[in-house]
């Protein structure tokens, strides 16, 4: 685990340590809790989603010269990854 400091504001502190007296927890196991329910509800929903979109952006910058095979769909793990191709 990390150390990082912080800096809060008075009654900032003064709550978390009410929070943490309540229910019996140090202020930083509190502290935690909170950040990781904050970045839930600040972070993209899905990170794999939005990666998967840079992915595609990124892959109609590649040129193909109009030769894209029929079977792209079907035998996509063949053209990507080299994996057998299916009939």
């Amino acid at each position: 685990m990390l150390r990082v400091n912080i800096y809060l504001p008075e009654d900032l502190n003064h709550q978390l340590g009410l929070v943490a007296r309540s229910i019996g927890k140090k202020k930083a196991e509190v502290f935690r809790t909170a950040i990781r329910a904050g970045l839930k509800t600040i972070q993209p929903k899905s990170i794999s989603a939005l990666n998967l979109v840079n992915f595609a952006k990124e892959a109609e910058k590649i040129s193909t010269n109009g030769r894209v095979p029929k079977d792209i769909i079907k035998n996509l793990d063949y053209y990507t990854w080299g994996g057998k191709k299916r009939d």
